[in-house]
């Protein structure tokens, strides 16, 4: 199972946009979302993204899993560059590392039990990080940036420079 819908429903004051929505998703399946204007096509994405809360109602995705979200709209401010609009995507995993490479240097002058709590939480967050991807997110980061169509040679690119549809790609790309 890639991704599993519960019991979705999202109402808009009085409005009842979806109502108990449920499906899944299996590994090598595809699956598209068909309807006229206002059924709810665009609320239900962004309750799978977690752009927007269910009333009722989950989504859950598998571990170690993500997913690309193409938006009808799309913000085009900004001096970011084309890996600084992707990587903002992982700002968890990039503090997480932070931290760790701050205990490692905080590491180097401690001793006695301040080194043994500094270890046993850099162990936690250590294995926290490494379960999330931690290790991985800068290769999978450059896999995306490339899988969008873009050369290394743009990574640094400003966002302002791209076109209208390499824009839509970067900045529209979500990750979960």
């Amino acid at each position: 199972m890639i991704l599993d819908c519960q019991n979705i429903s999202k109402s808009f004051g009085v409005d009842e946009i979806l109502k108990q929505v449920s499906f899944h998703i299996e590994e090598h399946e595809k699956a598209a979302i068909v309807g006229i204007n206002g059924a709810g096509k665009s609320t239900l994405l962004k309750i799978i993204v977690k752009e927007l809360s269910p009333d009722e109602g989950e989504a859950v995705f598998a571990k170690n899993r993500s997913i690309g979200y193409l938006s009808q709209y799309q913000d085009v401010s900004g001096e970011q560059s084309i890996l600084e609009e992707v990587l903002s995507a992982k700002t968890d995993l990039i503090q997480m590392e932070e931290q760790l490479r701050d205990m490692e240097h905080q590491m180097q002058s401690a001793n006695g039990d301040d080194l043994t709590r500094l270890l046993e939480k850099y162990n936690q967050l250590n294995h926290e990080f490494e379960l999330r991807g931690g290790y991985m997110y800068r290769s999978e980061v450059t896999g995306i940036i490339l899988g969008l169509g873009f050369k290394e040679a743009d990574f640094h690119r400003p966002i302002s420079e791209l076109s209208g549809g390499q824009k839509k790609r970067v900045l529209n790309y979500y990750y979960l």
